[in-house]
Order: structure tokens, then sequence, then C-alpha cells
């Protein structure tokens, strides 16, 4: 499965006048024991031969997952929403991320990963960082250019990327209300490992085939490496990782590739330790396309309105 690195940022953004990143105390959604994350999805309705558009509404509450989806444009197809319960591989080790058993706590969803055929679990956490949309438009983003990562090049992007850069029939001069705000997570794992699913499973014939896909991919001229490994219990299964680098406005990209039970599947890779996504649009972009129900119901008006 792909996996935006963001480098710098974690994603694309920019922003003239930044408010910042705030402490949420539940005013904006979340309470001491429940968090709401929106986002905006889009597909093909195949019998309105048109593009669709959803609102997605994912409740993390202790002990539990839900996911919503609303459709704003047509019929939105659902099978890239991912709900199922997740296989882990890592460094000899096999476990499994569950939808249950998770603690909220503020802003801090914990999900433990259980060991196959044991009691024992790994720690897994997302902390969301908020940061204030209040009078952010479409052009507190301005595209960087002539970024290269190998070449010893930094993007030169700057400021917070909205779903208001994603659907661009929305005017520029139109600005997020007061109290909105954009969750920007802040992962923390005490392994890295791959997780996935049988809605991950794909066609090719082994990893190779994977590999050699994957690497064609974007048809511009960036720079790209791949590097192979083996996760799982004894390290039997084969993993391979293809890294795509930043390409004058666009982030970089990851994919994760593996074999398990004669099958491949791209998977979600998560490092160990803590990611440092950036979260100042001052020193280069945030990603803001996760955001509270104000920034929710906003987008889905501006949605309705100009599509």
């Amino acid at each position: 499965m792909k996996r935006m690195i963001a480098i710098p940022s974690v994603c694309l953004l920019t922003m003239v006048a930044l408010l910042g990143c705030q402490e949420d105390d539940g005013e904006y959604g979340s309470g001491s024991n429940k968090i709401m994350l929106t986002s905006f999805a889009n597909s093909y309705d195949s019998n309105a031969n048109a593009s669709a558009i959803a609102r997605i509404d994912e409740a993390y509450r202790t002990g539990a997952r839900n996911i919503k989806t609303t459709n704003i444009i047509n019929s939105y197809s659902n099978q890239s929403l991912n709900d199922l319960d997740r296989k882990v591989l890592a460094d000899n080790f096999e476990g499994r991320l569950e939808n249950k058993d998770i603690e909220v706590d503020g802003r801090t969803v914990k999900r433990p990963i259980y060991e196959k055929n044991s009691n024992n679990k790994l720690e897994y956490k997302t902390t969301y960082q908020t940061l204030n949309l209040s009078g952010v438009r479409a052009n507190s983003y301005s595209a960087g250019t002539n970024t290269n990562v190998s070449a010893g090049m930094t993007s030169d992007s700057r400021g917070i990327l909205t779903d208001l850069n994603n659907y661009p029939e929305i005017p520029t001069s139109i600005a997020f209300p007061e109290g909105s705000v954009c969750y920007i997570p802040v992962v923390t794992s005490e392994r890295s490992f791959l997780a996935f699913n049988d809605k991950n499973k794909t066609g090719y014939a082994s990893l190779d085939n994977w590999i050699d896909a994957a690497r064609q991919r974007f048809s511009d001229d960036r720079d790209h490496r791949t590097s192979q490994f083996a996760v799982g219990v004894g390290n039997e299964h084969k993993a391979a990782q293809v890294m795509f680098f930043e390409y004058d406005d666009e982030p970089a990209y990851e994919y994760s590739g593996l074999e398990y039970a004669k099958n491949i599947y791209e998977a979600n890779y998560v490092a160990k330790g803590n990611t440092d996504p950036n979260t100042d649009s001052q020193r280069g972009l945030v990603n803001c396309t996760l955001v509270n129900e104000v920034a929710g119901d906003f987008l889905e008006a501006q949605i309705e309105r100009y599509y």
C-alpha cells in the first residue's frame, strides 16, 4: 500500500496567516474517551458514469472503532474502505491489529497488537495534534518546485494543504469558519511492522512481479529505490518496499508488499518509534485533510454547492 512519506513533512500545505497548533480540550468534536476524524474521498459511480464524492467519519471510542460513509455526489464505492482486522508481520513476529480493546484518552488512540498464539502485545498508538483552520483558504497552500531528495535538494513548498485544494471548483475566496480544526497524526510504535488483510490481496503471481509493477507507478523522472527483507515468525515471509523520492510539487511515496500464504499483498508500513510530521507551515508543508466536525460540515456544504 502507498505511504506518503512527507519529506520534509507528512504531506503538502501552506498558509498566509498560520494560527498555529493548539491543545484540544474537547471543544473540537472530541472528548476524554472519544474522537471523530472526518475526511473526504473520491471514487467512480458506474451507474452515473461520473465521479462520486463521499464524507468519511471515523469514530474512535474506548473499546471500538466505527466508520460512517455519507454520499455527497453520486454513489461512492466503499470497496477501498478498510475496516477489517489486520495481520501484522515484523522481524520474527506475527500478530493481529484488531478493532477492539481500543483506548481513547483525549486525542490519543491506543490499539494493541496481539502476538499470534500468545497473550503478549505490542504498543501502538496515535496522538492527533491539532491545528486551527479558521480563516484558511485554498491559497494558503503554495506548491513547491524542483524538489529532488536524492540530489540533496529540499522542498520549497509551504503552507497548509486542505480539501479546498483537492476540490478546486470551490472558489479560493472561501475560508474555513471559526472552530475548524485539522488533526495531524503522530504515530508511536514499539517496533516496525507491516499490516494487511484480505482487502489488500493483489493478483500478482510473485513478489518480484509486484516489485516490477510498483517501480512503474510513476511516469515522471523521479528517483526511486527498492529494499527487500524478511518478516514473520522465523522470518519466513518475503517483503519489499519501493520508495519514490520527492519530485517537483509531489511528496515522497512508499509502497510496501509481501508474500503470505502463497498470495501477494500490499501492506501499510509503520516505522518503529515516533513519526515527526510537520506542523509549521512556515517550515514546510502541513497535511490538513483530516478534520473535525465543524470543518467537515463546512467542506460538505461547499462540495454540495460547487460539484
